[in-house]
């Protein structure tokens, strides 16, 4: 008809009738990709017949991993939760301190601890305002059960993004439709980075910015990028390492202009934060740094070791260490593999740039800290915000890996890899839940019971201490002083003018971490203790003390100060006022 000859529908004259029109138009259908095979024409249904190999549609790229997502935090979620009959909540004390920070935020205007004093304690500013955020609809009731779902779906949202960037990304490195499902699968169905995201932490939200920086750089779209990875630096400071490394690379393959408006707003960041803390404190680096700091260049191969041979064998599809043999597509060339592949070698050295972001965030924390006890989420979370960028990696490389190999062995690599990863995931969904619930109920039967307590037995503005400093806080809403350092970090310097000035009524701790030198001065008026201690691996951590100035110590008497010294994992002195508290029975358990 019109001059053109007529070809049968799905014929491989009509396909190529139908790019050489779609050419003379300058226009690109998005099913250009289909090509012809044996003869014919394979496009049914949702999935595609490309070359020698199976391609997945558009839609079902992105949703699959997505559902794979949503049923694994479902299970995270239900199938470990009675081990937590009780209240909801957090895994880590940690979790409570960014929520007082968010609180002070949105109560002050700025970053506190207490009301009305500017802190340099919080690690993660960023999601600090994401947590100020949720605290204007959600904390207003005397129950912290609203604000602490509210918290828990943002992260779930958060997961769902990062397996959506995750799949994004990997899709816009290979143009496969099938390694990009892959990628999102694959992070999607590790198990303990997907709990990290119920965890209350920053987790998710540092996995995210950096996955969107990759995504940025791989596009181009260097302001967008720079954005994102001075976002990350907000989320952990440890993202800074990522941002030199990207820069570095987009100064090789792009030029110094362009590198520029990738590293600027990371820059900008900086040094606003550094500002805060110089205003806040006096010294431009955050309290944290001082009290958790154990930077050794010569200590990070052994702890790069404990990392990928006690933490990563935990987290799908590395659980037998065969995940990582997919990296091996990510090395240049392919003389070694077998002649006669299916598919040329992609060379592309920006397939190797979510390893290499991943690797770059990894061995930065890894420098600063060292994950002495590697079964407990206090160290896991450090590191996992690496691996979403690692999984893209592994995936990719799969996918490279899979077109060197012969036409019948093209997804033969990534589908090992996706299987491992199921498997991983049907084997660890429960054990991790329960670990996650576990820990959620020694939580609330220590720290958030002895902050209830405190809030129940002392009038408002009674200033105390503390040696974990989130849900003490957060539930006694009472001035505290952190004597670890982290928040207070007047303790740390051991300064006695402030000291002096800030007597205590009471002070909740640690037994397994500090003592009194004088213990005569002192007596137990509260016990909290858990069952089951798995929040880390001391179970001598399971059990937390509030004391108070023994009433009949002579500076009581007299209405002096009472300083009782303490000795452990840090030492330090405090001053007790001559206030009686009311007394609980001591062995006041679960």
């Amino acid at each position: 008809m019109g001059g053109h000859a007529s070809h049968p529908l799905g014929s491989i004259e009509h396909a190529r009738g139908t790019f050489a029109a779609c050419a003379m138009k300058r226009w690109k259908p998005r099913t250009a990709r289909i090509r012809p095979v044996a003869g014919k024409l394979e496009g049914e249904g949702n999935f595609r017949q490309e070359g020698n190999g199976v391609v997945l549609k558009k839609s079902i790229v992105f949703v699959a991993p997505l559902i794979v997502a949503v049923g694994v935090l479902a299970g995270l979620w239900f199938t470990g939760r009675s081990a937590n009959p009780g209240a909801v909540g957090f895994r880590l004390d940690d979790a409570w301190i960014h929520l007082v920070y968010g609180r002070g935020l949105l109560e002050n205007g700025y970053l506190a601890y207490d009301d009305g004093i500017p802190s340099t304690g919080c690690t993660s500013p960023l999601w600090a305002v994401c947590l100020a955020i949720l605290h204007a609809p959600f904390g207003r009731s005397d129950s912290a059960d609203a604000v602490v779902r509210a918290v828990i779906l943002a992260g779930a949202a958060l997961h769902l993004g990062v397996v959506a960037t995750a799949t994004a990304l990997a899709r816009r490195l290979t143009g496969s439709g099938l390694a990009a499902a892959g990628a999102g699968g694959l992070v999607a169905a590790a198990t303990p980075w997907a709990a990290a995201a119920l965890s209350g932490m920053e987790v998710a939200l540092t996995g995210l910015l950096l996955l969107l920086a990759a995504h940025g750089v791989v596009r181009r779209a260097w302001t967008r990028a720079g954005i994102w990875l001075a976002l990350a630096g907000l989320a952990r400071p440890e993202a800074g390492a990522v941002t030199l490394v990207l820069t570095g690379i987009v100064v090789a393959s792009a030029g110094r202009r362009a590198a520029g408006r990738v590293v600027l707003p990371s820059i900008v960041a900086a040094v606003a934060l550094a500002g805060h803390h110089l205003w806040a404190s006096g010294s431009p680096l955050p309290a944290t740094f001082a009290a958790k700091n154990a930077t050794s260049l010569t200590a990070l191969p052994g702890r790069l070791a404990t990392v990928l041979t006690e933490i990563f064998p935990g987290i799908p599809p590395f659980g037998a260490g065969l995940g990582w043999l997919a990296l091996a597509g990510l090395l240049p060339g392919g003389s070694w593999i077998r002649r006669g592949a299916a598919f040329p070698d992609p060379a592309g050295a920006g397939s190797s740039l979510p390893f290499v972001v991943g690797l770059a965030f990894l061995l930065a924390n890894l420098l600063v800290l060292d994950p002495i006890d590697p079964p407990a989420f206090y160290h896991l979370r450090y590191v996992l915000p690496a691996v979403p960028p690692l999984l893209v990696g592994v995936a990719v490389g799969a996918h490279r890996l899979g077109r060197r190999l012969p036409a019948r062995a093209v997804a033969a690599p990534l589908g090992i890899l996706l299987l491992l990863s199921a498997i991983g995931a049907a084997t660890t969904i429960h054990p991790v839940s329960r670990h996650f619930h576990n820990d959620v109920r020694n939580i609330n039967e220590v720290q958030r019971r002895l902050g209830e307590w405190l809030r129940a037995n002392l009038p408002p503005g009674t200033r105390i201490a503390a040696s974990d400093a989130g849900a003490v806080r957060y539930f006694s809403d009472l001035p505290t002083i952190d004597v670890i350092g982290l928040n207070t970090p007047e303790m740390l310097a051991g300064d006695e003018e402030f000291v002096r000035r800030h007597p205590v009524a009471a002070i909740a701790w640690m037994p397994a971490w500090f003592w009194p030198l004088d213990p005569d001065r002192l007596e137990v008026v509260f016990r909290a203790s858990t069952e089951n201690y798995t929040v880390t691996s001391n179970p001598r951590m399971a059990t937390q003390l509030v004391a108070r100035a023994t009433g009949d110590d002579p500076d009581v008497r007299r209405g002096s100060p009472v300083r009782v010294r303490f000795a452990g994992f840090r030492s330090f002195q405090l001053d007790f006022a001559p206030f009686r508290t009311p007394a609980s029975p001591p062995d006041a358990g679960p």
